[in-house]
């Protein structure tokens, strides 16, 4: 079986998990002496071939991690072999030690009886997500420049790469099956040529509307595929994962098996702590089970009652503390975690904040939305951390001293998820001993510590049939 075939063919599937696991596996195939030269031939040609400039940046993405992972030294022949250049393969080019190329860059004039296409608008938010179209829409706002007409244009021009299946399929195909609940995690044709008009209208802007070129840069990072600091994350499952029967029964069962999950991953982990855990237990046409769970602590002088407490800080599931990242450079693989503010994450009335927050958007890679928002929790701390890749996992540190590791795995094999879940993957955030809960920098008096918990149960008798959910929301002490 020809191994190095079927990963190259997998880089045309639409599926986003199975894209990003794709290129980790042909990264590491470049670090290997003997698979290096077969697989950066093969490559090479694949880069050569694209016709597409997202196409383009996912194929040098492989170069580049294999370059910052696994050791490899590129090859000059990589700048020859891109069609398509982009701001943002420009980039990784430079990140590479490699001279960014120029490219042809043919430039259209966008004629006045030009009218943007019906299909254009009806993609947006559907077949991807609307961040580019609105970050576009907001340029145009604040410079008064057709952004968003010029990507219409330049949507409709690259229709000709692709004349015969420029959709590549529909989502309903992969999902039809299951009925009616379910979305794809899919990044298909459709994606990649509205991400391509994206970049073409950035590059535009810097080089005819006198957009800085600090600013195009910036935002031609969000046509990343992968996050630079998650995209060494390996799925891996973990011993101490429950198991599906553990979280049905009434109120007191679903405690005791909350006690258990945290009692096993301290067992697994002497001496650490279980900060957050978000995952699906169970996933199936008929029931699907999401679980997530964070650490909260609580000061004297509370007005609500331990009964009550679930229930007054349910809303934290649906507003979350979101973290503000930034890079050292674009495509640095560390991100740096700005302190938290203690008045921002406290709940007056039950002197109650939570230990872990979300991280933002600042770089975000479209084939890693599974891990988008609800799965990225990191420490909340008055400190600012950064967060390193390390043995397929991330590490967090605060004052050089690693006080956390987020791990991260898959839990439904799926092309498509429940439409009301966050992914089909989970992540465990656990502590690296207790410096996380000293570098709060409060004078530990009688804080208490509990667990806010959160179970969505989405059930129905046949696929045929909507699902019915059932939220519940409550506290384990510890």
């Amino acid at each position: 079986m020809n191994d190095l075939r079927i990963l190259i063919s997998r880089l045309g599937w639409p599926s986003t998990s199975a894209r990003w696991w794709t290129m980790q596996e042909l990264a590491a195939r470049l670090g290997e002496e003997t698979a290096r030269r077969a697989t950066e031939s093969a490559l090479l040609q694949l880069l050569h071939s694209r016709k597409l400039e997202a196409e383009v940046v996912e194929v040098l993405c492989i170069f580049w991690m294999a370059s910052k992972g696994y050791g490899y030294s590129p090859a000059v022949e990589l700048t020859k072999n891109i069609p398509k250049p982009s701001l943002l393969s420009n980039l990784l080019m430079e990140s590479l030690g490699l001279s960014a190329r120029s490219g042809d860059m043919y430039l259209k004039e966008v004629s006045e009886d030009f009218k943007i296409p019906d299909d254009f608008d009806s993609v947006q938010g559907v077949d991807l997500p609307k961040i580019f179209i609105t970050t576009l829409h907001k340029l145009e706002i604040y410079s008064g420049l057709p952004f968003v007409r010029r990507m219409a244009f330049e949507w409709a021009e690259n229709r000709t790469a692709y004349p015969e299946a420029p959709y590549q399929g529909g989502l309903w195909h992969f999902s039809q099956s299951l009925g009616d609940g379910f979305i794809g995690s899919l990044s298909s044709r459709t994606s990649l040529r509205v991400i391509s008009a994206y970049l073409r209208t950035l590059a535009i802007a810097e080089k005819r509307w006198d957009m800085p070129s600090c600013l195009a840069g910036k935002k031609s990072l969000l046509a990343l595929p992968v996050h630079p600091t998650l995209a060494f994350l390996r799925p891996k499952r973990p011993l101490w994962f429950p198991t599906s029967a553990d979280f049905d029964g009434d109120s007191k069962s679903v405690e005791a098996a909350f006690r258990a999950l945290i009692a096993r991953v301290e067992a697994a982990h002497p001496g650490d702590e279980l900060i957050s855990f978000s995952s699906p237990i169970t996933i199936s046409a008929e029931r699907c089970v999401e679980v997530s769970l964070v650490r909260w602590s609580q000061d004297p002088g509370s007005k609500v009652v331990d009964r009550h407490l679930g229930a007054h800080l349910s809303s934290f599931w649906a507003q979350r503390g979101v973290l503000t990242s930034s890079a050292p450079h674009p495509l640095s693989t560390t991100t740096i975690v700005a302190p938290s503010k203690h008045e921002e994450l406290l709940d007056k009335d039950s002197q109650a904040w939570p230990l872990a927050g979300t991280i933002d958007f600042d770089r975000i890679g479209y084939l890693q939305h599974d891990l988008y928002p609800s799965r990225l929790f990191i420490p909340a701390m008055l400190g600012s951390q950064k967060i390193t890749p390390h043995n397929e996992h991330l590490e967090i540190k605060a004052k050089d001293q690693v006080v956390a590791n987020l791990f991260y795995w898959n839990a439904g094999w799926g092309s498509v998820r429940p439409k009301p879940f966050g992914g089909n993957c989970g992540t465990a955030l656990i502590s690296r001993g207790k410096t996380y809960r000293k570098e709060l920098g409060f004078q530990v008096r009688s804080l208490r510590a509990f667990y806010l918990w959160q179970i969505r149960t989405l059930h129905r008798s046949g696929t045929f049939e909507e699902f019915r959910e059932t939220l519940a929301t409550g506290t384990v002490f510890v």
